[in-house]
């Protein structure tokens, strides 16, 4: 049996990714594009959702979230900043924040987060990741060690069963990954009431960020209580109004000589989005969409602080 190739993308080198400027690669060549956001704060795009590397004291840095574009991301952090960046941390399993943890000596993630981190979506078909790396569990209030500017955790699980925030708070930053950040606004998986409370942790750290990052990109530093008011108010018994989500990305076309094209900052067609809903085990359990699943959906407030919820889903008891 030949040896496995890991991170091995030559497979897809007829699929073209389109940047925001119209710049086409090949979905197998390396692309990273990077924006200091902050002293010794970089935003970095490789495929799918933004990654950000911090740079603490002394030589140390880790990096938040993988993307799951090709090439060595470890690597090019390296280069970018002049020494190696050994560990990462996940701010939730999927795979478009995960792929690439095999490159790293260290993992940080949710206890949830383990058995699901690092499963290809169905776009990665043919290609190997390895999954045999070091994790440290994180829980709340934990710790990650950054010299000169530690981590906090919030636990947060909404958009996936793993979530966490991460606060900086000699930096001023909070890193968020998925659960904030949406043009449209804040989509609850689980009921409002339960984001609600988990919202709670963070309201009393207001003071100590000044700009909010996540998958997604730059958030409103004040998303967090828009949102929760939000929130407080559906739960209050105002009504939202009717939403009807759109086809999920099915944007594809090809060019002239066949080549297939994506959306580079999209999800890949095929991916879909994923819910949550409770197992046979009694456990929330991170699912894949079912288009023709029911759901009555509506959306209260205003974007992109305006939350999306199932009316069937507001209440933990109900």
């Amino acid at each position: 049996m030949s040896e496995k190739k890991w991170f091995d993308f030559s497979c897809k080198s007829n699929i073209l990714l389109e940047d925001e400027e119209g710049n086409r690669t090949p979905m197998s060549e390396p692309y990273y594009r990077v924006e200091q956001i902050a002293p010794k704060t970089w935003k970095i795009l490789s495929d799918g959702d933004f990654s950000y590397l911090l740079e603490g004291e002394d030589g140390d840095a880790i990096l938040i979230d993988s993307g799951y574009g090709a090439g060595n991301i470890r690597e090019y952090c390296k280069n970018l900043i002049g020494h190696d960046v050994p560990r990462i941390v996940n701010t939730h399993h999927h795979f478009d924040h995960t792929a690439n943890d095999g490159r790293f000596d260290l993992v940080y993630m949710a206890a949830e987060s383990v058995p699901l981190a690092t499963q290809p979506f169905p776009s990665f078909e043919g290609i190997s990741f390895p999954r045999n790396y070091e994790v440290q569990i994180v829980e709340d209030g934990d710790i990650i060690p950054l010299k000169g500017r530690d981590l906090l955790v919030f636990k947060m699980p909404d958009h996936a069963v793993g979530s966490i925030v991460l606060l900086d708070k000699a930096g001023r930053l909070l890193f968020t990954g998925d659960e904030y950040g949406m043009p449209f606004g804040k989509p609850i998986n689980t009921t409002v009431e339960n984001w609600a409370r988990l919202s709670e942790k963070l309201l009393p750290h207001r003071g100590e960020y000044d700009a909010v990052w996540g998958g997604p990109g730059q958030a409103d530093p004040d998303i967090v209580q828009k949102v929760y008011d939000n929130c407080k108010a559906v739960l209050n018994g105002a009504e939202g109004r009717p939403r009807v989500d759109p086809p999920f990305n099915n944007w594809q076309q090809t060019d002239e000589a066949g080549r297939i094209i994506w959306k580079r900052r999209l999800p890949h067609p095929g991916d879909g989005p994923r819910h949550q809903k409770k197992g046979s085990d009694g456990n929330m359990q991170d699912m894949r969409w079912n288009e023709k699943q029911e759901t009555a959906k509506r959306i209260y407030g205003e974007a992109p602080a305006a939350i999306v919820y199932d009316i069937n889903r507001i209440f933990d008891n109900k």
